[in-house]
Order: structure tokens, then C-alpha cells, then sequence
């Protein structure tokens, strides 16, 4: 539950971490010095990119007339041949880090559409009676969408001429949905693209003319939505690209041949890092191609004789209602745990179901096929496009011998129907995921960071640990309840998770990234630990909702970049604020917390906010009430977290936060987190006129 909250006016010279909104370029050809202008805020002196891109970036003045702070400019220099691909851009200054940006390497030459550059005339290639002529070598063009337009583009070809249509959008950081159309002299469109196979939502065509003559193509925004990141970037002329990717990925530390096509190439995983590497046809301007990166030994349908575990298991449905199907045996009362990879890598259109049958071939289990239960915790819905399934399974008795089944939902094939199946002995697994793209912790202050734990048959309590924490920062907080035994489900949902980090005044950091692991207790007694996997960057898409978006709405996150938690020391606050529990008490309908929250700013003539927002993460029922603050010192108050019958006994996080406007600029101020436990009800309490329905 949020409670907004008032702006107050304080006084004081405000020293925000970096923030970019725009780069310019978005590209440019591989082997060539460039000049990137970042825009964005906080970029004044000492501002340094920092980026994986192999180049050196060297600070230059703005272009005259630019607002100070607003822009930063360098001279990029190439280190070597630069790889055709998207490299993050991020700012770092003595105020700490900046959200990440995308920069695309492309390998032909540059132009850009004329329309967007300063100056140019709004709408003014929105039609073929005034489209933009392009040069009839390769090119990559640059270019952008404002909401309801069309964007058209005039090209001169010759009779059986090839050339191939491709735009980079979302594979490269923007939030628009592109959509391709080629049209003939006379406006009648002979060709369309929307989505790719392999491209995710972005569109290529692959066409080869039958006159000669000019022709017409057309770009827009599948929606027309306007978006803040509204960059496309048109390639187009004569050249190879992957059709498919298969295997769809290798085990870690191997030698990997990978099939594109007609090509087949080698991807040594022996020092890639993160979940995905990546893979492309040598000298191809097609942006590269995820390859997964599994820690099982692996093996490539068909596969003869039984699975032996633990085991990755490569195929492909190659047609139509094709259903691929591998045997195991197994020993009754054991627990085993069978995932699949593919719609989620972005280059497989499974929507998968995994099926376990006995010797007699009757249906034990399935996932894939059924929804989601109702989950009122989870961290995002399921929408319309489910991601790939995984199925805990625990042998029954007389059971000796399994068959494992792997189709599509839709009872499709082809080539673009690969999977990863993976199986291993286990009763349950989780995967833990960091939900902050990076954190600045101010300079005797408190940071918030959001993790995530996808619970994958284990319904007990959690915790986060933080792996590498620096001396003079403490961490609080990384508390997930267990669940109620009735969410016991083919697959739980999401839990999220809190943790705050507070820096002591002169603390110098000894790292660049801070690593954290979901940790659990398994039923044998064994601690269960995840390494979590950072977000690396995240981009927002307009009109995508809280719950049940669907792939075009959802933001843009680079999981695949396989970074943690970049971290960096920003400039103090103006004040700390500080929370602890007064007072705990059962009523009759559940229990309630009084907390008191404290403003404590740096200067005594600051005004503070008269209530705070709070945060209670995977609480049912949560109710925050009764927030004043106090008549005779306006920088204190209290509230009131109360609980039902509904609500599991557990111990909770709980932070609060508030916001100060100091020098025009916007401070969020977070306290450090704390816990409380909410006692077990006597069971005739808690059965008392109790909800048929339970939290869920």
C-alpha cells in the first residue's frame, strides 16, 4: 500500500546522482570514430561513460548553446574492430551512477532521416508524394516515430534486384513496436512485416524486386504509440543473416557448434559470463543472436535409452503436432524437476507444455497447459504469453519408469520450434533476480533495492544475503515469508523482496558491483542458495500496466547483459529518516503495529513532509491507518499496520519513505528497514467467522 505524500520545501544546494535520456547517435559504423552527445540531467564536469563497449571515450565541450549539466559529449575511439552488436552507455560522476542507455554498432554506413535532425520540418515524410529518397548502396538509417506518423522512404531499384528490410527497435533499447511495409509506385503495398522469427517485436523483409523502378517503404509504430525512447534504425541492402539458432545454447565452460541457417559457427563459452552470450554469421550486419548458457551436461535429440541426470536435453518439434518424448527411471517417493527454455531466450515460438507419463501411459503431471493459480503476492501477473514451464514432480509408488513429453501448446513445429529441456533431482529450486538496475547509496545515507525469488516448488520462508558487501555499508531487510500451504501450486508465483543499504559517511567503495543470493532451507535440512542475476538495464514502454501486460507493453530489460548490482557512492542527503515499532497489540479481528517515523534534516529551517509512504512486501490484507504526525513536533508521526485472520504469521520488512524538493531537484529518502513478527492466532480465533476465501 503507497500513501502519497507532500512536497516539501527545504533549503540547500541539491547534488543528484547522473540521469540520460537520450543519446546522439543511437549508432554507428564499426571501425569509426564518432562523437556521442549524451543529453539527460546532472551531466556537468567529470561526468565519464562507462560502458563493455571496447572503445575510449574521451570528455570534449558541448556544442555552444547547450544548458549546463544537460549534455556531455566525447570523442568515441574504437579499440580494434569493433563487433557488430548493442553495448550498454551508462554516465558516472562524483554524484554517483546513471541509468544504462543502448548504443548500436552497426556495419554500413550512416545517414539519418531528416525529419528528426534540429531543424527539420515536423511530418515532413509522411507520405510517397514526399518521402525521403535513400541511396541505393546498404545503408543503416536513423531515425524516429512521434506517436501517429508514418515515416516513407523512396528507393530506385533494378529488375531482380535483392534487398533486405530490417529494423533495429527494441533489440536496441527502443520502446516502439516497428512495423515494415514496402509499396510499389502507386502506393499498393506487395510486402509486410510486424515480428520476425528470432527478432522478438522487431520486423525484416527479405524481397526480391520483379520491375524496376522506384519503391516505397513505409515505417510505423504497430501502435502508434508515443514513446519516450521513439529511435528506430533502418537497415537495408543485400546481405546474409541467421535463420535459425540451434542448439538454442551450450553448457557453460564448452565449445559449442551453433547452426544459423546454411552457416554453422563455434561459440566458446568458456569465458562468457551471465546466462546468455551471443552469436552471429561471420561479417553480418544482423545484430547478434542470445545464446543460452546452462550449467548441466548436455545432449542433442534424438536421444537413445534413458536420461541420465542431471542433463540438458537440445531438440526441436520440426513439424506440426510433433511431440518429442525421452524415458527415466526413477524411484518411487524421489522429487524431480523438469524446465524448459524457449519462448523466454527470444529465439524459439514454443508456448511449451511438459507432460510426465508412467510405463501404462497414464498422465501423472503437466505444466504449461493449465493457468496460473490466482496469486495475490505475485510480482507480475500472468498475461496472455506465459513464460516457458517448468514442473516439480515427485515419483509415485510403484513408479519405476517415466516418459517426459515436450510440445507445443498450439501443436505447432518448424524450424523455429527449438527447446532446452532441462531435468534434474531436486524437490525444488528458485531463482532469485534484482529488481534495481543499479543503486546509488548516499554518503551516510540509505538506498532501497528490490529483489525478486520465483519460487519453484518451495513454499518456505526466505532471506536475502548480500555476497560482497563493503566494509561501512550495512544491509537491512531481505525477508520473504513463507507461504500458506494451499499456494502449493504447479508453480508459485513471484515474491518480492526489500533490502535497504546504508552507507557510513567516509566510506570509499573496494567494488563496482554488489552480488546477493536468495537463501532457503530445504526439507533435508540443507541451506538452498541462488546467486541472483542483475537486470542490467530497464526501459519503459508506454501503456504497459502493473498486471497483465503482454509482451508489447512490457518494459525493455537486459537480463542477458549478466551484470549484478553496479553500485556507487552518491552525494548525502538533506536529511535521514528514521522508523522503529512502538507498540504491538491484538484485536479482535487480527493484531495492530504502531510505528513513529522521524525526520532528522541537516538544516533546522528545512520543512519535511507531513506523512510518508510504506512498504510492506507480500503482507495480505495490510492496512495503513491512522497516519498523523505529531502536534507538538512536525518532524515526527505514527501510523498503524494492522493485520486479519487472512494474514500468515511470519516476520515482516517494513520501510517507509519520503520525499524532499531541495534546490528544485527531487530527493528520495529511504529509511533503513526493519522487522516485525505478527504472532500466531489461536486456531479458534483464526477459524472464527474467518473468509471463505483464504489471503490468496
Amino acid at each position: 500500500m503507497r500513501i502519497f505524500i507532500y512536497l516539501g520545501m527545504a533549503l540547500g544546494l541539491a547534488a543528484a546522482p547522473p540521469s540520460i535520456t537520450e543519446l546522439q547517435p543511437r549508432g554507428a559504423q564499426k571501425g569509426r570514430p564518432f562523437t556521442l552527445t549524451i543529453a539527460g540531467q546532472n551531466l556537468g564536469e567529470g561526468a565519464r561513460i562507462v560502458s563493455a563497449m571496447p572503445a575510449t571515450f574521451t570528455p570534449m565541450a558541448p556544442p555552444a548553446g547547450m544548458a549546463e549539466g544537460r549534455y556531455a559529449t566525447f570523442l568515441v575511439e574504437p579499440k580494434g574492430e569493433l563487433e557488430v552488436g548493442v553495448y550498454p552507455i551508462r554516465v558516472q560522476s562524483g554524484d554517483g551512477l546513471s541509468n544504462i542507455l543502448l548504443f548500436s554498432v552497426g556495419a554500413f554506413p550512416e545517414i539519418n532521416e531528416e525529419e528528426s535532425q534540429p531543424g527539420g520540418m515536423a511530418h515532413s515524410n509522411d507520405s510517397i508524394e514526399k518521402a525521403q529518397s535513400l541511396p541505393t548502396t546498404g545503408i543503416t538509417l536513423n531515425g524516429t516515430l512521434r506517436g501517429a506518423e508514418r515515416d516513407v522512404y523512396r528507393l530506385q531499384v533494378k529488375a531482380g534486384e535483392r534487398r533486405v528490410f530490417e529494423v533495429d527497435a527494441r533489440r536496441a533499447g527502443s520502446a516502439i513496436d516497428p512495423v515494415i511495409r514496402v509499396m510499389d509506385g502507386n502506393g499498393k503495398q506487395i510486402a509486410r512485416s510486424e515480428d520476425a522469427p528470432l527478432l522478438n517485436l522487431d520486423p525484416r523483409l527479405d524481397m526480391t524486386f520483379p520491375a524496376a523502378g522506384y519503391y516505397y517503404v513505409e515505417i510505423h509504430d504497430a501502435r502508434f504509440s508515443g514513446q519516450a525512447q521513439n529511435f528506430y534504425r533502418l537497415k537495408t541492402g543485400a546481405y546474409s543473416y541467421p535463420t535459425e539458432v540451434y542448439p538454442l545454447g551450450g553448457q557453460r565452460g564448452k565449445q559449442v557448434e551453433v547452426s544459423l541457417g546454411a552457416t554453422k559457427v563455434k561459440a566458446d563459452l568458456a569465458k562468457a559470463n551471465g546466462p546468455q552470450t551471443f552469436v552471429n554469421l561471420p561479417d553480418s550486419p544482423a545484430l547478434p543472436l542470445p545464446l543460452a548458457i546452462g550449467e548441466f551436461p548436455e545432449v542433442s535429440e534424438p536421444v537413445t535409452g534413458a536420461l541420465t541426470l542431471p542433463l540438458t536435453v537440445n531438440g526441436r518439434l520440426a513439424k506440426a503436432a510433433e511431440i518429442d518424448k525421452y524415458t527415466l527411471a526413477v524411484t518411487p517417493g524421489d522429487e524431480y524437476i523438469f524446465e524448459l527454455q524457449a519462448r523466454e531466450l527470444g529465439t524459439s515460438k514454443i508456448s511449451g507444455v511438459i507432460t510426465v507419463y508412467d510405463e501404462t501411459g497414464k498422465k501423472l503431471a503437466s505444466a504449461g497447459d493449465l493457468p496460473f493459480a490466482v496469486d495475490v503476492f505475485a510480482v507480475q501477473a500472468s498475461s496472455r504469453t506465459a513464460g516457458d514451464p517448468f514442473l516439480n514432480f515427485k515419483a509415485p509408488d510403484g513408479v519405476r519408469q517415466i516418459t517426459i513429453a515436450v510440445e507445443d501448446l498450439a501443436r505447432r513445429g518448424g524450424q523455429h520450434y527449438a527447446y532446452r529441456l532441462h531435468a534434474s533431482k531436486a524437490a525444488h529450486d528458485m531463482q532469485a533476480t534484482i529488481q534495481t538496475a543499479a543503486v546509488n547509496i548516499p554518503a551516510g545515507g540509505t538506498a532501497l533495492v528490490n529483489l525478486s525469488v520465483d519460487r519453484r516448488g518451495y513454499a518456505g520462508p526466505l532471506s536475502i544475503k548480500a555476497l560482497n558487501l563493503p566494509d561501512g555499508i550495512r544491509m537491512s531487510g531481505g525477508v520473504i515469508p513463507p507461504d500458506p500451504p494451499e499456494s502449493l501450486t504447479p508453480r508459485l508465483g513471484s515474491r518480492r523482496a526489500m533490502v535497504t543499504l546504508t552507507a557510513d559517511a567516509n566510506v570509499k567503495l573496494n567494488v563496482s558491483e554488489l552480488a546477493f543470493a536468495a537463501v532457503a532451507t530445504g526439507a533435508d535440512g540443507n541451506p538452498i542458495e541462488r546467486r541472483a542475476r542483475g537486470i542490467g538495464y530497464t526501459i519503459g514502454v508506454n501503456g504497459a500496466t502493473s498486471q497483465g501486460v503482454v509482451d508489447r507493453q512490457r518494459p525493455l530489460s537486459g537480463a542477458w547483459m549478466g551484470a549484478e548490482l553496479p553500485v556507487a557512492i552518491s552525494t548525502a542527503l538533506a536529511a535521514q529518516l528514521d522508523l522503529k515499532l512502538e507498540k504491538a497489540e491484538k484485536k479482535e479481528a487480527g493484531y495492530e503495529f504502531r510505528f513513529r517515523w522521524t525526520w532528522k534534516p541537516k538544516n533546522a529551517m528545512q520543512a519535511v513532509p507531513q506523512t510518508v509512504s510504506v512498504d510492506v512486501p507480500n503482507f495480505a490484507d495490510l492496512r495503513i491507518i491512522g497516519m498523523a504526525v505529531d502536534e507538538k513536533d512536525k518532524k515526527t508521526g505514527t501510523f498503524l499496520v494492522t493485520s486479519t485472520r487472512n494474514t500468515l504469521a511470519a516476520k515482516y520488512d517494513i520501510g517507509i519513505n519520503g520525499r524532499l524538493m531541495i534546490d528544485g531537484q527531487q530527493q528520495e529518502i529511504y529509511s533503513e528497514i526493519q522487522q516485525f513478527t505478527l504472532p500466531v492466532l489461536d486456531p479458534e480465533e483464526k477459524n472464527a467467522n474467518a473468509s471463505p476465501s483464504a489471503a490468496r
